[in-house]
């Protein structure tokens, strides 16, 4: 009981509970504002709170696309081996889990649709199929064209823009996961 009348201890010990308090208080703060950004990736509102396309549903149209070409390049053999790597893609997309995971798997959705389409450009399909595809790539790359110029990747990469001082300092010391680049 003495220990706890000592003086100097109970300074030491108001001061150990106000940086613990501190860094626990920073550390939910930080967590709060990795979480808003990253709930962008899934609904993204503009400053005006208008629904803008969020990555994750453009990244739904990518793959709705993708199997919407499939039919139109099974007709033609001479494409089997790379409408069998765009359907891959699309499953890897489908079943990917995290953000950079979908990042990755996007990158070789594109990859294998570039291929796709140059391949078969090259070959002589019927004017419905080539329209068809005409159609559907617009409706890929427009989508593709949305996700490199969404404010997530720049919310993500300024996400600490508007923390305090203190925040910045401490966020090394408080175990603070970043908001995930999809990239």
């Amino acid at each position: 009981m003495k220990l706890l009348k000592n003086r100097n201890f109970a300074i030491l010990f108001t001061i150990i509970v106000a940086v613990l308090a501190t860094l626990f208080g920073v550390g939910r703060s930080l967590n709060r504002l990795t979480r808003n950004v990253e709930a962008m990736y899934y609904i993204d509102v503009d400053e005006y709170g208008i629904k803008q396309p969020d990555i994750d549903h453009l990244l739904s149209n990518r793959a709705n696309t993708a199997l919407a070409l499939l039919p139109v390049f099974d007709n033609y053999p001479e494409l089997k081996d790379e409408a069998d790597a765009l359907r891959a893609a699309r499953q890897e997309l489908l079943a990917a889990k995290d953000i950079p995971e979908k990042a990755l798997s996007n990158a070789r959705l594109q990859q294998a649709f570039e291929t796709l389409a140059e391949k078969s450009g090259r070959l002589d399909l019927s004017e419905r199929d080539r329209n068809i595809i005409n159609m559907h790539s617009d409706d890929f790359s427009g989508a593709q064209t949305a996700i490199l110029n969404s404010r997530y990747n720049r919310n993500v990469s300024s996400y600490m823009d508007g923390a305090s001082f203190l925040a910045q300092a401490l966020k090394p010391f408080v175990f603070v996961r970043p908001p995930q680049a999809f990239a």
